[in-house]
């Protein structure tokens, strides 16, 4: 009994497979006749699509306002400032003498002639007072640590 199933899936997939070329060949005189290139006669490879993370092109954040943004308010990325020390060489060089407020450390470290490029600077040089390690804040008076 088992053999007998087997030989009559094989004669039916051998049918199939005849049935299946006779169809292509016919298909390829179609598309001869019609001037296209027959898709089966060369298998092309499955296409892949691209998956993008993250929110897709054109929707806005939830929460976010539709409105159109301005071209003149956005800001261009300009050529980067080249200073002779990092600012926190700047900022170690001025408060090794005494240590100071944020404010006062922003005078001098200007006076040295560093230049920034934001319109807050006292934002940038807030944030490497706090996080970096090598200054020590008393109180709102930062020295080297």
């Amino acid at each position: 009994m088992k053999n007998d199933k087997l030989k009559q899936f094989v004669s039916l997939r051998t049918q199939l497979m005849k049935d299946k070329a006779e169809l292509e060949a016919r298909l390829a005189e179609i598309n001869k006749a019609l001037g296209a290139v027959s898709a089966l006669s060369t298998p092309a490879a499955p296409e892949k699509v691209a998956v993008r993370r993250g929110r897709p092109p054109g929707k806005a954040a939830a929460g976010a306002a539709s409105a159109t943004v301005d071209k003149t308010i956005v800001r261009r990325r300009g050529v980067r400032l080249k200073n002779a020390m990092s600012l926190k060489e700047a900022v170690l060089t001025v408060t090794k003498a005494k240590p100071m407020s944020r404010p006062d450390i922003l005078k001098d470290v200007l006076a040295l002639g560093y230049k920034f490029k934001t319109k807050d600077p006292l934002n940038s040089l807030g944030t490497l007072l706090y996080s970096d390690k090598a200054f020590k804040n008393n109180g709102g008076i930062f020295g080297p640590a």
